[in-house]
């Protein structure tokens, strides 16, 4: 792998296990925002490879589904677990109900499957997936 995004591929790899050690320890609820921050910049990692940069977390969802997923390639359960741990984020960091041990433990997995998928479409090369752009 080249140079881009790899600053954020390590941080990616960091708050997996930020979220592993917080679900493990009784932490459910911050183990689900920390494995959506290491789906998150994994895919700003992948949008960097393709000179893709955006301002908000809803627009790097929206550009892994569309440049990635359905442009070049990137294993389409990748695209829809980040969506999903974003919002589970939400619910996790803003509703006041516990959150069970299970869904932390669930999100950590999540988030290892999109930052395993995203590792191995950059080690294959963006290019290698790429497809024509249709109008």
């Amino acid at each position: 792998m080249s140079g881009e995004g790899l600053a954020e591929l390590d941080r990616s790899r960091q708050e997996l296990a930020a979220a592993r050690l917080l679900c493990d320890n009784g932490f459910p609820a911050q183990a689900i925002s920390r494995s959506y921050y290491a789906a998150f910049y994994a895919a700003e990692a992948a949008l960097l490879r393709v000179g893709e940069v955006r301002s908000k977390h809803a627009g790097v969802i929206a550009a892994v589904g569309k440049l990635l997923v359905v442009e070049r390639g990137l294993d389409p359960r990748a695209g829809r677990l980040l969506r999903s741990l974003f919002e589970r984020r939400s619910r996790a960091d803003y509703e006041a109900e516990a959150v069970p041990a299970e869904e932390g433990a669930r999100a950590v997995d999540d988030a290892a499957l999109v930052v395993q998928a995203i590792e191995a479409w950059l080690s294959d090369g963006p290019e290698a997936g790429a497809r024509p752009r249709q109008a």
